[in-house]
């Protein structure tokens, strides 16, 4: 007994000290291109309609494009949740049946994530609920405004799953720059009035943006 305590002090001493933990938090402005998906309306006693969008983010009228971010780091690797603030704009919308869709203020990603640090640059995979204000006219019927999830405008809209890449260069004690590129695939479940709109959305993100970090 006395042989195996010895033992078990010698590997208690000897293990490496866990990391100190280390709090980051991020924030971007960007932009997005979106991938030309099929888009499909349906509506109660309507025929579907079928179309190839053209899309577009418009990130800085009438609202934001923007993201924040808020991980917690351990040596090389972290967790983290983000919430990205996606907008998607129908450019081509089929008139006179489709008059207007849009998907703003917007297509809100919530993101649970890990990362890692590969050395020059940090590795990000994540996954979660996408939450949607659709505003829309189909048919001459509009849709918006509606009461959402805890009497909201946001509504349940689908899931999301993410990769990104992100550079980060020092400016100030514990502040950098932070250039990201990232890519979200999005299966999307749009209410409009009496039906839905269903796509897929797969956009290229990229962003640019501040990362604070605390002291380890």
């Amino acid at each position: 007994m006395r042989r195996w305590t010895v033992v078990l002090t010698l590997a208690v001493a000897l293990a490496p000290a866990p990391a100190p933990a280390q709090w980051r938090l991020d924030a971007w402005f960007g932009d997005a291109w979106n991938a030309r998906l099929p888009l499909t309306f349906r509506q109660d006693g309507q025929p579907d309609i079928r179309m190839t969008p053209n899309w577009s983010t418009r990130p800085w009228r009438p609202t934001w494009y923007y993201a924040g971010r808020v991980a917690k780091w351990s040596g090389r690797s972290g967790w983290g949740f983000e919430y990205m603030h996606h907008k998607l704009y129908l450019d081509n919308p089929p008139g006179p049946e489709v008059t207007r869709f849009r998907v703003t203020n917007g297509v809100n990603h919530l993101l649970v994530q890990r990362h890692w640090d590969v050395g020059a640059v940090d590795l990000t995979l994540g996954a979660g609920p996408t939450y949607v204000v659709p505003i829309s006219t189909v048919r001459g019927e509009s849709y918006g405004q509606r009461d959402g999830v805890f009497g909201s405008r946001y509504e349940f809209g689908g899931g999301t799953v993410m990769a990104g890449v992100a550079k980060r260069i020092k400016l100030l004690p514990y502040t950098r720059g932070s250039l990201t590129a990232k890519v979200t695939a999005s299966y999307l479940d749009v209410p409009i009035a009496n039906g839905d709109a269903r796509t897929t959305n797969i956009a290229l993100h990229l962003q640019y943006g501040l990362s604070l970090q605390s002291a380890r």
